[in-house]
């Protein structure tokens, strides 16, 4: 599989009877290709910790003098470009690394765009076809244990290590061109106080979760894609205490908790072999295991009941939910309980939804827009306090 290439090539001078190479790029695409297919043992030896990368590192620079021989050459670069491609992002590996960027889209071969401190920018880079790019992506979802094929054309993976959800879309889904979606989480998660210094809170703000923390308070985070939703909920889970038992209930790893009270669980979907595991069926696992709390990432269907029902039978519940405003996300919780066919009256699910959940929050742009706190259900409406 080949490297992708820049925008911006460092030119090489050329010698008579030398490799052309019209950038570095170029030059490591070609190493890493000889490398995987005369030395796949050592590939795999240095992944697996057997052999040290120093070794690896060597056999990159012996192939880089004898391809470049006579010609200007960046070894160090062009290490670090194969290292990347073996082990890590590649060519992208740079904007992986950046703690400020936190989504990743190519929406085709040649456009991407980042997102940084929560501002768009154009990205530096751009694969040189279709082809180039697919096998990139295909890649990147087969070393994170997904399957994606002309049957199954769309495939959503994690990387723990590196704290990624990533979304790949290939023909005949994607018509023109594949599509890599990829959002990235900080391996240093942003705290209460460190999310004032970011502007998503104020100081009153903070100091009213503080204490909301504290207590029981039951909270649904809602807002579109990408407006801070998981940040703010890692943030408040970061503020539970130690002897408050959580379940965390995710389809892909995103909110990456560190604290001891914490059980992180995923769904086990069907490309992994065996039964399925959803959403629905960790929390009602869950129901049997005398926790204090239920955290779901994010909630998107039949799990909706299970959620408000855990609140509803007096535990404390977190979670999020794309929604246009606090009060849309209980209608969203709404639709999404009937779907499920529950065998109750809309008036006593709404009554029962209020008696689950405590606290509203609505996420735009990174920052917190507006806090409801539910005070009551009467005459078939639920009771509201504004906060924000």
């Amino acid at each position: 599989m080949s490297l992708i290439a820049s925008h911006h090539n460092m030119m090489i001078k050329e010698k008579k009877d030398d490799y052309k190479y019209s950038d570095i790029s170029n030059l490591a695409r070609e190493i890493t290709t000889d490398i995987l297919k005369d030395k796949p043992e050592l590939v795999t030896d240095v992944d697996l910790g057997l052999v040290d990368r120093s070794v690896l590192e060597k056999e990159i620079v012996k192939l880089c003098d004898k391809k470049g021989s006579g010609i200007l050459t960046d070894r160090t670069r062009i290490t670090k470009n194969v290292m990347d491609y073996m082990f890590g992002y590649g060519p992208i590996q740079e904007y992986i690394e950046d703690e400020d960027i936190s989504d990743i889209d190519f929406l085709r071969y040649d456009y991407g765009i980042c997102k940084r401190n929560g501002k768009k920018e154009r990205m530096k880079i751009r694969f040189s076809n279709p082809k180039e790019f697919e096998d990139f992506c295909r890649l990147i979802i087969v070393r994170n244990g997904g399957i994606i094929n002309e049957n199954d054309s769309h495939c959503r993976v994690s990387d723990d290590k590196y704290r990624l959800r990533i979304n790949v879309s290939i023909a005949p889904r994607n018509f023109e061109s594949p599509s890599l979606i990829i959002r990235k989480h900080r391996l240093l998660p942003y705290n209460l106080k460190d999310l004032v210094h970011k502007d998503m809170l104020s100081r009153e703000i903070y100091s009213y979760l503080k204490d909301k923390m504290k207590g029981q308070d039951r909270i649904l985070i809602s807002g579109k894609g990408a407006s801070g939703k998981t940040t703010l909920l890692r943030a408040l889970l970061g503020e539970t205490d130690e002897f408050e038992r959580i379940l965390i209930c995710e389809s892909d790893s995103e909110l990456y908790c560190e604290n001891i009270n914490f059980i992180s669980q995923r769904i086990k979907k069907r490309q992994y072999g065996g039964s399925i595991v959803t959403l629905n069926d960790l929390i009602r696992d869950g129901l049997t295991m005398s926790l204090d709390g239920y955290c779901i990432g994010e909630i998107t269907g039949k799990e909706a009941w299970s959620f408000v029902n855990a609140g509803y039978t007096d535990h404390r519940i977190f979670g999020t939910i794309h929604a246009t405003s606090s009060k849309d996300s209980l209608t969203r919780i709404l639709a999404l309980i009937e779907e499920n066919k529950v065998n109750l009256s809309e008036e006593t699910l709404k009554e029962i939804i209020s008696s689950s959940i405590d606290i509203l929050i609505y996420m735009k742009d990174f920052k917190i827009s507006e806090i409801l706190e539910i005070k009551g259900f009467d005459d078939s409406e639920v009771i509201f306090e504004k906060i924000l």
